[in-house]
């Protein structure tokens, strides 16, 4: 990165905020005009909501609520009891493997069906309305789709050890996940915003394919002292994930980006850093990386800190840009243009059209 930026990036990190350097965020210089895709979104990463537990997150203009009921099943919903409209994200609770709303106290499996009241009372026909929810590579993902349509397709499942949870931050901004996403494309902006040095990249995305993926070789990565080699895995429009092999065959560092649209022209951004140290030699390895396990976590809160410097770069440009739909292109961009030909696929209204329907948020119940 260059020196005269981190003075901006370290600021943004320790405040969590991004308006400290008076400009104007992107989506108060002009109104948003891009829908939000449909896919697979991150609402959070697997240790943030542990058993018998309950979150409310934002996603494309409405709340979910996520919650695991005591034996673990993961369920996202509609925030309003379908009774008298309590928020059953604010004093709901878990009872068994019931979600029980804090008004009433009227109880719903993981149906969604309602099995009882507050009051001994036979319960009325009523559900919740569920959404489509997954997890996967350490994250829980919610499915929106603008016209309430199910799933389309799955979210890939990455050779991750899911006994160690990432090392991750979360950040609130004005973008688009088009424009993050944009990013592993985008393969000018790595040797000039982050030093990158004797790039060697490939892979840009395949027509009518949600998931795409890119591998490259560089100097100036976190490793700064060797030549590495990563490979970006790219899912829809909302997950950047990154694994960089370590030399010598010590193990893999996996990043994760995922880019949540929340409302118009605003997005949450989640970024996580896990290392995964291949164990000891003549050990099995299921064994040995047990017993790498305790180090491996404390090295990745070293290193989730380590990327958010570079990370927080690419969040001071998105902050603040404004989406060029027919840029100057230059020799050394990268694949953008087929890029965004690809991402046409996860709309249902054109990109450049506008947000028309921002609470079409329509469920579909989930499966175990």
């Amino acid at each position: 990165m260059k020196p005269h930026l981190k003075p901006l990036v370290k600021g943004l990190l320790a405040s969590r905020k991004a308006d400290l350097i008076g400009a104007t965020p992107a989506d108060a210089l002009h109104a948003p005009t891009r829908p939000y895709p449909n896919g697979w979104f991150c609402l959070a990463f697997d240790d943030e909501l542990r058993r018998g537990s309950i979150i409310t997150r934002p996603l494309a203009g409405r709340e979910v609520v996520i919650y695991r009921t005591t034996d673990g099943v993961l369920r996202a919903v509609r925030p309003r009891c379908p009774h008298l409209g309590a928020h059953l994200g604010v004093g709901g609770s878990i009872e068994g493997e019931e979600i029980v709303c804090p008004f009433h106290r009227f109880a719903f499996d993981p149906a969604g069906v309602c099995v009882r009241t507050g009051y001994d009372q036979p319960p009325p026909k009523a559900s919740l309305t569920q959404y489509a929810v997954c997890e996967a590579n350490g994250g829980i993902y919610v499915w929106w789709h603008a016209l309430g349509l199910p799933p389309q397709w799955e979210v890939p499942v990455l050779p991750l050890d899911d006994r160690q949870p990432f090392s991750h931050d979360t950040f609130d901004i004005a973008g688009h996940p088009q424009d993050v996403i944009e990013n592993a494309f985008d393969w000018g902006h790595l040797p000039a915003l982050h030093g990158l040095k004797d790039l060697v990249i490939d892979g840009p995305p395949v027509t009518g394919q949600p998931v795409s993926t890119v591998t490259a070789t560089a100097r100036g990565t976190m490793m700064r002292g060797s030549r590495q080699s990563y490979t970006l895995t790219v899912i829809g429009l909302a997950t950047i994930a990154a694994r960089s092999v370590l030399p010598l065959g010590a193990g893999s560092l996996y990043v994760m980006l995922h880019a949540t649209p929340t409302s118009p022209g605003r997005i949450q951004l989640r970024f996580g850093t896990k290392l995964e140290l291949a164990g000891v030699p003549g050990v099995p390895a299921k064994v040995g990386r047990a017993a790498t396990m305790p180090a491996a976590r404390l090295l990745s809160r070293v290193l989730q800190r380590v990327a958010s410097v570079d990370t927080g770069a690419d969040l001071l440009m998105w902050h603040h840009q404004e989406h060029v739909e027919h840029p100057k292109l230059a020799k050394g961009d990268g694949p953008i243009g087929r890029y965004r030909q690809w991402a046409q696929q996860f709309y249902t209204e054109p990109a450049g059209g506008l947000v028309s329907r921002p609470a079409r948020t329509e469920a579909h119940s989930s499966e175990e």
